[in-house]
């Protein structure tokens, strides 16, 4: 009995400090690129030839002890117009149950949200919330787990409703948040059917390169050998030296980079280039490349083996399954929590 209290109170202590690197790093300014994949009118919008949107979302701490001990103000806008927020939320962060794989992010809304704009810089205003002046909808919180470096998160199931129309539809969300990674996906389902209605993708903003986003899946064998190699974590990295960060299970602390037009190293030759290092150590101790527009990039070390492919579809072959597409659709303001 004893033995069980200790090892519950460990893991409450692991997920508090998951909650605290949270926090930390979701606080800050994230400026996006959104693109819409899928149009309200089911039409799809090429990627990344359709026209974007530069996003910015702002997520701060605040002091709200009633409401939790990890609380953030989130507001989200067109990056010209920071006065008309598509987005406003209080986000309170706690360990979800059981507290050893999860971490549980409750989204609420204000009743009267022009009063509540920029709270995180009005402190006196900030005092004089309570709780009848803010709504929640427990179906559409976000269940977070760490990878590596990063933390990936979305809601559950069909349960956070799209309000916008009479039919009735409802919202899947994805939101991975790394060290200089920010991205999310978020779709729309029809409930009768399952069938989706709208698709928008947002990531970090590049002003000098086009930037792709990569899913990193990295496989680790304990005896060495290839036949042995199992799944050990995945990291999502954009391909203008992004990174990622991972432990193996022997305490190896490696990090994974993918680079493409931003590499000043390789300017004879085109290429998407994916490095393995110890972290802390500036020399890579394993390397791969292939040709710049390749969707696939791989490397197999026999005792490691690192596989990336894009997170988005190629422009092929979202036209290949539309037809004539229409030209892609402004996406839609927002009155649910995730829009």
């Amino acid at each position: 009995m004893v033995l069980l209290a200790g090892v519950v109170a460990v893991a409450v202590q692991a997920a508090g400090a998951q909650v605290e690197a949270l926090q930390q790093l979701w606080s800050g300014i994230h400026d996006s690129s959104e693109q819409v994949v899928l149009s309200p009118e089911g039409a799809i919008a090429p990627w990344p030839e359709s026209g974007d949107l530069r996003v910015r979302t702002i997520v701060a701490a605040v002091e709200l002890p009633w409401l939790g001990a990890h609380v953030l103000y989130l507001e989200e806008f067109l990056h010209d117009d920071p006065e008309n927020l598509r987005r406003q939320l209080l986000v309170q962060l706690e360990p979800a149950e059981p507290p050893a794989h999860a971490l549980r992010a409750h989204l609420f809304t204000f009743i009267n949200p022009r009063r509540w704009i920029h709270l995180n810089h009005r402190p006196r205003l900030l005092a004089s919330l309570r709780a009848d002046d803010i709504v929640t909808s427990s179906g559409c919180d976000l269940v977070f787990a760490s990878e590596g470096d990063q933390f990936r998160g979305g809601t559950v199931g069909r349960r956070c409703p799209d309000t916008r129309t009479r039919t009735a539809r409802y919202l899947d969300y994805q939101l991975v948040i790394g060290t200089d990674l920010y991205w999310y996906r978020r779709r729309v389902f029809r409930k009768s059917d399952a069938q989706l209605q709208e698709e928008v993708v947002g990531y970090n903003w590049f002003e000098l390169n086009k930037a792709r986003l990569f899913s990193c899946r990295v496989d680790w064998s304990a005896s060495g050998r290839a036949q042995q190699l199992r799944p050990l974590v995945r990291l999502d990295l954009h391909d203008q030296g992004g990174r990622g960060r991972f432990s193996t299970p022997d305490g190896r602390r490696l990090e994974l980079t993918l680079h493409s037009q931003d590499w000043p190293f390789a300017a004879a030759r085109d290429a998407l280039i994916l490095l393995v290092q110890n972290q802390g150590e500036d020399e890579p101790f394993a390397s791969a490349w292939v040709q710049l527009d390749g969707e696939q990039i791989a490397l197999n070390l026999g005792w490691l083996r690192v596989r990336c492919g894009p997170i988005v579809p190629e422009t092929d072959e979202l036209r290949s399954g539309c037809g004539r597409c229409a030209p892609p659709a402004r996406p839609l303001s927002a009155v649910s929590l995730l829009h």
